[in-house]
């Protein structure tokens, strides 16, 4: 039972949700580790993000929110 009523796509969890690094702005979701946008792979849940992606420009990976 992965499927959400109207869908075929398994639901995922994505590291984002998750992530101390992840801020709500008015139009979007902004995160450190990627300043001009979070990668669809990431975001799709595909990657979890435990380390850092090519060319990303940074060292910042998923760590999770505290509590």
């Amino acid at each position: 039972m992965s499927d959400i009523i109207g869908h075929n796509e398994p639901l995922v969890k994505i590291a984002c949700n998750y992530c101390k690094h992840k801020k709500f702005s008015m139009k979007n979701i902004i995160c450190k580790a990627f300043p001009n946008g979070i990668p669809k792979e990431i975001y799709s849940g595909s990657n979890q993000h435990q380390k850092p992606l090519p060319n990303q420009g940074n060292n910042i990976v998923f760590e999770p929110k505290k509590k």
